[in-house]
Formats: C-alpha cells, structure tokens, sequence
C-alpha cells in the first residue's frame, strides 16, 4: 500500500525536525514500526512528482517538460513503450492493482471529446458513457476511483474506472467560495463544473472507505495473488477544508490554530484508518505500506514553529522537494530505525519496489530510478546507491516554458543554479547547514568541484550534450548494436524508437531544444 499525502513536507510531520505542532500518533507508531528516510525527495511541484513515482523518471523523460495535469494537456505524461509501476507490477508480478484519489497527470476526454474550460463536463462533447482515456485504468491499474486534479480544480466528481461517476443531469457549475454540508464547509477555490453533491471535506475519508471495500475484495477473490494498491490523499492540498468530525466521531475541524493544520490532523488518522485495515486483516507481515508525499509543504504567512528547512513547495530549495518517506514490513524490515547516509528521490520507490519483489526492470522504462532495497535493511548497505540526484523548477514566462532553476546533489553537497533571469550559483553542505543558510561560493569559488557537478546535471537533466562515439541500442530492431549520434542523425524518426536518441543525441532527438538553448 502505498500512500501519497499533498502539499506534505518533512517539516510538517511528526517525528522528523522536531518543528511541528500538529500531534500524528498514527504517523508516530509507522515510524516506529518501519524504516524512516532522512533525505528523501520529489520535485518541487505535485504533477511532475507523481509522474516520477509512477514511471521511474526524472519529470522531462515525459510528454511535456513541466508535466501534464488535468484535461486540458489532451493525454498523459507517459511517452510510448514507459511502463508504468503498476503495469510493471500487474504484468509481471500478477499484482491486482488500484488507484484512489488524486490521479493529476493527465487525461484525454472520452468519445472525442474537446477542452473546454468553463463547462468541462458539458460543454466539451465528449460521449461520458464512455470512459475516459490515459487514466489509471489505461496505466496499469485494475481498479480505479479518482479525481482529475484532486480537490483543487473542476471537474469536481469522482470517476470509477474511467467512468464519470455523476449523472449528466446532476452536474452543476460550482462559482468561488465556500458550501455548508453534513460534513463541513466544502470549498471551492477554482470555478468549474461538478457534482451538485461534491463536498471537498469528505475527499479523503471516501478514499478510506474505497481502498477498504479494495483490499476485502482482493481478499475475497483474489487472495492467492498479491496486491498493490496507490491512495493519493487530498490532504492537505488547497483549499484546507476539514470535515467537522472523522469517522469516529473525533473533532478534526477547530482542532489547531487553522484550517492547514486541521488537515494535518486528518491526513494523520486517514493514515491510522489505512493502517489499521492492514494490521486488522492479519496481513501486515505481507503487505509493504509506503508513506511519502509529492513535494514541501506549502507557504505560510503566520507560523510558530521554527521550520529546519528552507524555502516551501515550488522553490528549488530542500523546503520545497525533501519529502517524507517511510517503509514498513513487518518481520522482514527494521523497526523504529532512521536513514540519513544517503539521499533517495520519490523516482527510486519504482525500481526498489521492482527489487524487493523479484522484478525486473524493462530497459526503456525508469532510466531515472536507482534501487535502495538493501539500504531499507541496514545504513551501512551504501554500495549501489545513486551518487547524484537532480531536481528542477519550471515555469511560463511570457508565454514561454523556462528554466527557473535546477539543482544536484553530490552526497552532502547541494549546487544551486538559478537560470532566469540571470545564471547565480549556491553551493551549501547540507551535513552542516541543512536550512542552506551559508552559501559556501560566497568564500570561495571550488571551480573544479562546481565544474563537476555542472557536468553531471546537465547530462541528466533535458538539455545533455551529444554523446561523442558509440552506445550500445537495448531496444527496437537493432538492440544490441553499437551506434552514434550520426544514426539518428540519417534518420530522426528512429528517435521515437530507441531511448538513447533522447538520452545521447540532444541536438538531434531532444523534443525540449527550443527551451534548451533559452537556458541561461
């Protein structure tokens, strides 16, 4: 089981800086009885990271450079031949596989249906007796009850296998603003259609109820096979609307300070709820339960706890990509034990999974994700992790796709380039100035070092250099053989064949030139 909170950053959860002031028992006792990461890490923002998790990939290995969200991108974020870790998983493993909640990286509408952003459901055509296309269902999943965009934009329905789940006549326009319901006060930050029964505050306790309904039905008709199952929280994304009560009948709203950290609070008894469907089923020695988050925590104009880390989500700084990340597995995994020896990113969990249950990867699939199997058992099993480990910021300026910044780790070492308007540089060790207070190039220039990691990240990142001489092809007609850059070069079409044009041959094969030579 694997659970995705939003908006979630270390410094907001219990059990890691100590910064907190929001009290998780649930998230308290997983930590106890699992294995807790200490540098662990997504992109800044949530679409990009939730195509990482699934795919293995750094977030350019994509359709589009900044990721795909919702309806309006007319597809997925997965390119032709990526399997997906439920695909992986269901394929391989005979995995029964499913999906709840927040799916964010892109659909197509069903029955040719066209975009249309103020009457989504309505107005764009589409035949919804059909499903719609490039979800979880077209990605590996068996079973599926999601939302576009979570609880932040329309459409505002669930959709159960693709399937809109809300009659046609039942749709309404939902204006800005805030909606009395049984469970709460229902907000609505962005206009759109929806539901005329959609209640932001009962978002994540109906996801409790259908991965439980999941799991027992796995367990009734498929108990010989194992399962994977991808709970993707609302919590505590925008806009904070805590239901008045949890399920058992414990106040969640007017606990703390604020609606935000009301929804901290939920997010952790959602977590206990999970949790404890597991342990109550007698299944927690075969089940793996993952909780993590797809980027920081967000900005805050008034806090009272003094944060570790600097900067919140959609900034290049650890604030804004460290994550929480736990694993437990009773009587295989430790308990109770932290890692903090090495750096792991949200794009590792696809090929460590892989590793842990026997599968193997396939070559054009999680280029990106470097197993930590080992590490999970013991701090001192280092061999084999990844030595570097890239992060990027995107944004439209001026209708245009730029590189705002990027950033790579070397072990402790954190190197900062903000690209736009101007190129600055910041380099901080992260062992000694975890909150990147004292940039160490203001002292002296470490030219070779800096030079190094430059290197590195640009070649991992979408804009490498050609790659002089031969590589070996895994794929297509010709895997095996040993080309260069001039075999794309004769013919560009092979790009869309064999990985390594996008990997080696950028001038030639590289969908993100334009934005590449705008980098400053």
């Amino acid at each position: 089981m694997l659970i995705l909170a939003d908006d979630v950053g270390q410094d907001d959860v219990d059990g890691y800086w100590g910064t907190n002031i929001v009290e998780m028992p649930n998230i308290r006792r997983l930590q106890s009885k699992g294995v807790t990461f200490m540098d662990a890490h997504a992109s800044p923002l949530c679409a990009p990271s939730r195509y990482m998790l699934l795919s293995g990939n750094y977030q350019h290995r994509g359709e589009k450079l900044p990721s795909t969200w919702n309806f309006f991108d007319g597809r997925n974020q997965f390119r032709a031949k990526q399997k997906s870790l439920p695909e992986l998983l269901r394929r391989d493993g005979n995995y029964h596989t499913a999906m709840f909640g927040k799916w964010h990286i892109g659909l197509k509408l069903p029955g040719g249906g066209t975009y249309n952003k103020t009457n989504l459901v309505t107005g764009s055509n589409s035949n919804w007796s059909e499903p719609v296309l490039q979800g979880p269902n077209d990605s590996g999943f068996d079973y599926s009850y999601f939302t576009a965009s979570g609880i932040q934009e329309a459409p505002y329905t669930f959709f159960r296998n693709g399937y809109l789940e809300t009659d046609l006549k039942d749709i309404k326009f939902w204006g800005k603003g805030q909606y009395m319901t049984e469970v709460g006060s229902s907000h609505i930050n962005r206009k759109g259609e929806g539901d005329v029964a959609w209640d932001s505050t009962s978002y994540n306790m109906r996801l409790v109820n259908e991965t439980i309904a999941f799991i027992d039905n796995h367990l009734e008709t498929r108990i010989q096979d194992p399962f994977f199952s991808y709970v993707a929280l609302g919590a505590v994304h925008k806009p904070h609307s805590p239901p008045i009560h949890y399920f058992d009948g414990s106040p969640v709203a007017g606990v703390y300070r604020d609606n935000h950290l009301d929804m901290l609070h939920e997010m952790d008894k959602v977590i206990g709820s999970l949790v404890d469907s597991i342990e109550s089923r007698g299944i927690a020695n075969e089940t793996i339960i993952i909780f993590s988050s797809d980027n920081g925590g967000v900005w805050r104009d008034v806090d009272t706890w003094q944060k570790a880390l600097r900067g919140y989500k959609g900034q290049i700084t650890e604030g804004g990509h460290r994550i929480p990340l736990i694993f437990r597995y009773d009587e295989h995994f430790p308990q109770g034990e932290k890692r903090s020896r090495q750096m792991v990113g949200i794009n590792d969990i696809y090929a460590t999974l892989a590793d842990i249950v026997g599968i193997k990867v396939p070559n054009q699939s999680a280029q990106d994700s470097v197993s930590f199997a080992q590490y999970i058992h013991s701090e001192e099993n280092t061999n084999g992790l990844r030595e570097y480990l890239g992060t990027w910021d995107y944004k439209r300026v001026d209708g245009k796709q730029i590189m705002m910044s990027s950033a790579i780790r070397k072990k402790n070492l954190k190197l900062i380039q903000y690209h736009y308007p101007a190129l600055q540089l910041e380099l901080y060790d992260l062992n000694e100035d975890l909150g990147e207070r004292n940039n160490l190039l203001q002292k002296d220039s470490h030219y070779w070092l800096v030079q190094e990691m430059q290197k590195v990240l640009k070649q991992i990142g979408p804009c490498p250099e050609d790659t002089q001489g031969k590589f070996t092809l895994v794929g297509g007609a010709r895997k095996g053989k040993r080309k260069n850059c001039s075999f794309f070069k004769k013919n560009p079409n092979r790009c869309n064949k064999y990985i390594e044009g996008d990997l080696y041959c950028n001038s030639i094969c590289n969908r993100f030139f334009d934005i590449c030579e705008r980098m400053v």
